[in-house]
This record gives structure tokens, sequence and C-alpha cells, in this order.
């Protein structure tokens, strides 16, 4: 594997390692497109916070935003982001089974 694809997989995964993120990402993964207030009520987290972590995730290509009237609406970037949260959920499931 070459350099530039590991820095960018090292970089990738840094996403996923912030509790707050990772909270954000199920969240969406299980409910799908959100907008900042429903995330900040599901999570109990308060709503700048979210806000940030959801920039970082933005910024990162992992998440997307589509405006309607006055709200952003927050989801998902692809498949392949959702996949790596399925694997990591029922990989974490098991090792507590175990």
């Amino acid at each position: 594997m070459d350099e530039n694809n590991l820095n960018l997989m090292v970089e990738m995964s840094s996403f996923f390692s912030n509790k707050i993120r990772l909270a954000i990402l199920m969240h969406l993964l299980k409910e799908g497109e959100s907008c900042v207030s429903k995330i900040v009520k599901s999570l109990e987290i308060k709503q700048n916070t979210v806000s940030n972590q959801l920039k970082i995730l933005k910024l990162g290509r992992i998440i997307k935003a589509r405006k309607s009237g006055n709200k952003i609406f927050y989801s998902l970037s692809d498949a392949h982001i959702s996949n790596l949260l399925m694997a990591l959920s029922e990989h974490s499931r098991e090792e507590l089974h175990d």
C-alpha cells in the first residue's frame, strides 16, 4: 500500500475517534438525514458542540449538508461511511459478549 493512501486512511480514521463525533455519526446512521436541533435533542448535547463537530465532519467529507429554507440537514456522505460505522458497531458489540 502506498504512503499517500495510508496517510489518508489515518486522517479519515481520526474522525471516528471522538466520542461526540461518533455519537453524531451513529445518530445519522440510525435516523438518517437530520437537522442540528434534532441531533441536539436526541443526543442531549449542547447545540454549539454539535455544530462544531458537524463542521469538522463536513470538512472531512464524512457527512454532507443540504439546505432547505433556513435549516441545514446533515447525512452521511456515502455508503462507505455507513458500512464502516455498521462494521465498527457490530465488532464492538461482539467484543462486549466475548
